[in-house]
């Protein structure tokens, strides 16, 4: 029996982890894509940001949608592996982008649509899955995953880069989208026996949260949906910040794999810590550490040495709200809520904060200012949403 545990445990880090790796691979697709976009296609910076603003608030919205779906049904394999082909569609869409210039912002927008649906699958779902399997460990699983998350957000930019400048955008991007393709498949088969096993874990339709947790959710939901305004907003425009300073697509792809690579190490350590000091300490300090270190990257982004170092650190301490927000949960929510409780505090917290902070910053370059005064404006959100964490209840 407890091999048999074991081995269902294994299987399911395993292949949450590869679903992570590639939802999160195609995080930062749409800001590499519009550098592209702006130099090759000649649209419009401010109507790109919208069409940020419209994937990331799709992910968000949906998200609750599909968390409540998923704590009522036995069918996560199937829920994750459609999320994934959603964002391969998403990929192919872009690549016939560049086939024809007048056909482009229709497919551009499509494939956005189906870029924001695809993301509002796995995060709320692959969590609860570990959340429901390690139990009292799950910080440990969430953190190790998250890592494979922040892998494929650190390493795809660069292998989408260098598959572009090798073999054009449609080829490049077109090969991008068979590996999605395989992937899906990959994720459905390897997960399709990681079943619930009880229905005392599928929730009944006439079941209700307890009022007490709405106020944490509420309270937490609030500061994440501003911390996220901070993380969303400048990482959408990263890309291009960077390429106004360096003048290289190049190495805008390098810049966002190496800045990136901090996540990987941050998700494991702040998942350890989120075991060790609780969901409410580990989410102030993570806060606290981001602000230091985007501090540094706004003071010197000319200096490459520190330009590169504080925004790595950055992502060690930023990007790490899958262990520190699911694990959180999982500590405080009834194992049959694990999944709409994750998709509130990640879909609406995470992901619509995100979309809000996007169009702050769309809105701000709309009106002729830079983007370093847009990043300094959501520095300031940041530090509000850190001096407020306290409020979060500490027992519920």
């Amino acid at each position: 029996m407890i091999l048999i545990m074991e081995s269902k445990s294994l299987r399911a880090l395993i292949f949450t982890s590869l679903a992570h790796f590639s939802n999160d691979g195609v995080f930062l697709i749409f800001p590499l894509l519009i550098v592209y976009y702006t130099t090759d296609e000649r649209i419009s910076v401010v109507f790109l940001g919208a069409l940020a603003i419209v994937y990331t608030l799709l992910s968000g919205l949906l998200s609750p949608l599909i968390g409540d779906v998923a704590d009522k049904r036995d069918s996560d394999a199937e829920l994750i592996a459609l999320g994934i082909f959603l964002e391969a569609l998403a990929t192919g869409l872009f690549a016939l982008s560049f086939l024809d210039r007048g056909l482009a912002i229709p497919l551009i927008t499509l494939g956005v649509v189906l870029l924001g649906s695809g993301q509002a699958f796995y995060h709320p779902l692959g969590g609860a899955i570990l959340a429901r399997i390690f139990g009292k460990s799950s910080g440990r699983a969430l953190g190790i995953n998250g890592a494979m998350g922040s892998l494929g957000r650190a390493v795809m930019p660069s292998i989408i880069t260098f598959l572009i400048l090798g073999l054009g955008e449609v080829l490049g991007l077109g090969i991008f989208t068979v590996y999605m393709v395989l992937v899906t498949l990959v994720i459905y088969f390897g997960l399709m026996n990681v079943r619930r096993g009880s229905m005392s874990l599928v929730r009944k339709a006439t079941e209700k949260l307890d009022r007490r947790f709405y106020r944490f959710l509420i309270i937490l939901g609030a500061l994440v949906f501003m911390r996220s305004m901070f993380i969303s907003g400048t990482t959408t425009f990263l890309g291009e910040f960077v390429y106004q300073v360096y003048f290289s697509k190049a190495f805008t792809g390098i810049f966002l794999t190496i800045g990136f690579l901090g996540s990987v190490f941050g998700q494991p350590v702040f998942g350890w810590l989120t075991e060790r000091l609780g969901g409410r300490t580990t989410f102030l300090l993570s806060s606290i550490l981001s602000l230091v270190f985007f501090g540094l990257f706004l003071v010197f982004p000319r200096n490459l040495f520190i330009s590169l170092s504080s925004y790595t650190l950055f992502t060690f301490a930023a990007f790490t709200g899958f262990p520190i927000l699911l694990g959180y949960i999982g500590q405080v929510f009834p194992k049959n809520f694990f999944t709409v409780a994750n998709s509130y505090v990640w879909g609406i917290g995470n992901t619509v904060g995100g979309a809000a902070g996007t169009a702050l910053v769309t809105w701000l370059l709309d009106l002729h200012y830079d983007l370093i005064f847009s990043f300094t404006v959501l520095f300031v959100i940041a530090v509000i949403s850190t001096v407020l964490t306290p409020l979060i209840p500490k027992k519920i």
